[in-house]
């Protein structure tokens, strides 16, 4: 105890004990989330490889009209006593409103926590939505057999957010990248010419649409899928149910045909029309009225063709780089002659009511055998020039601290002999 301290009153001493417990706490989690945010390894690339070759893969080839599920991946319940916004939304109510509105899949995903409240259901996927970075750059895990706690939370380059696809992928059945538009300075659409080793992307949520995303990825050969999910924090709102969802092509509504159907493509993504100050209970019924379904996505040679079980009031179909190759109006069917120049072609299919459809895109390859490119590797040399640096700049820091504390206390020890 100094000098000072003997002056000091036990309250006074009291606090100032509080103050350096919470301070010595605080900086304990800080030096732990910058270590973890240095210490990554860093990722060469390879360059992608567009798609090419003279075999056209469409997705749908299996596809049957009468097996559409109606499926939400992500949803959020209350957890951590609110602070992840569960908006006070039970498991029950979460449930109890999915279920009131016919989907077969009710999936909660919750903040870095497998939700198994629903797990006596053949249909059950533990999933979670991982990281608690600044920049939301979030993962949906699905097929989850573990919570990876380790996130990157000041800022996340290109090797940050490879690697920590790469680890997920080892834990989980399926990485999926969550809206990849809702943060400026989250994934950047020129990422997606180099992230490589996830298998959908969340192109439809609720807070955002992430075409120039998936195009992207698409454009540069990456065989990614799209999943579609209402993100919901609110099971009481309308504005936060069946507004984005999947609907998946699987005869049986079990987790594995719902995962395998999801990562061959054999599903389409639902932006159900929004109407602000709607009621539950009104926009069921609208919902049983009016949602579409895809009918036919039919590759016959060149010539792909859609259909849908309502008149179609717009249908497009779009290439390399997002470009409209063809857009009809007000048709039953659409088809498009696929040129030898067109590496993907995906479509979207709209309805009088405002709702979208979002189809998988028919993708050029060599042949059936489908290859899926992966660009990433490790240079081992970069990385461990780096990490020196780092353990330099660190031994550099606390010989400092180390420096100022020695001459602190033979002040201390000055000022007691006198």
């Amino acid at each position: 105890m100094g000098i000072n301290d003997k002056k000091r009153g036990p309250f006074s001493r009291f606090l100032i004990f509080l103050f350096k417990t919470v301070f010595y706490a605080v900086l304990c989690v800080l030096i732990v989330l910058i270590v973890m945010n240095v210490f990554v390894p860093i990722y060469d690339y390879d360059e992608p490889k567009p798609f090419s070759g003279d075999y056209l893969h469409n997705p749908y080839q299996d596809m049957n009209p009468e097996y559409w599920k109606q499926c939400n991946f992500h949803a959020h319940t209350d957890q951590y006593g609110g602070v992840t916004d569960g908006r006070n939304t039970p498991n029950e109510v979460l449930d109890s409103v999915y279920n009131a509105f016919g989907f077969d899949h009710i999936g909660i995903s919750d903040y870095m926590k497998i939700n198994d409240y629903v797990k006596f259901r053949p249909g059950f996927i533990p999933a979670y939505e991982h990281g608690y970075n600044v920049f939301k750059i979030h993962q949906l895990c699905l097929g989850a057999e573990k919570v990876r706690y380790i996130d990157y939370f000041f800022f996340q380059n290109l090797s940050m957010k490879q690697h920590m696809i790469n680890r997920l992928s080892q834990q989980n059945r399926f990485v999926v990248l969550a809206h990849p538009s809702f943060v400026e300075g989250s994934y950047k659409v020129k990422d997606m010419k180099y992230l490589s080793n996830y298998k959908l992307m969340e192109v439809l949520n609720g807070y955002c649409l992430s075409p120039e995303h998936w195009d992207m990825a698409l454009s540069n050969g990456h065989l990614v899928y799209l999943i579609a999910d209402d993100d919901s924090h609110n099971s009481l709102s309308s504005r936060d149910v069946a507004c984005r969802f999947t609907m998946i092509n699987a005869k049986e509504n079990n987790a594995d045909d719902l995962l395998e159907a999801l990562v061959s493509g054999n599903a389409v993504g639902v932006d159900f029309k929004k109407i602000w100050q709607e009621s539950l209970p009104d926009k069921r019924d609208r919902l049983d009225k009016d949602l579409p379904y895809l009918t036919k996505a039919e590759l016959v040679d060149t010539i792909f063709t859609v259909g849908a079980s309502k008149m179609l009031t717009k249908v497009q179909f779009i290439g390399q780089g997002g470009k409209i190759l063809k857009e009809v109006d007000y048709v039953d069917e659409a088809s498009y002659n696929i040129r030898p120049e067109d590496q993907y072609v995906r479509t979207v299919l709209y309805f009088v009511d405002g709702t979208a459809l979002y189809l998988n895109p028919v993708t050029r390859h060599d042949s059936p055998d489908i290859i899926k490119q992966r660009l990433d590797h490790i240079s081992y040399i970069k990385t461990a020039l780096l990490w020196l640096v780092y353990c330099f700049v660190i031994s550099l820091i606390i010989a400092y601290i180390s420096a100022k504390r020695r001459k602190n206390k033979r002040k201390n020890v000055v000022v007691k002999r006198y």
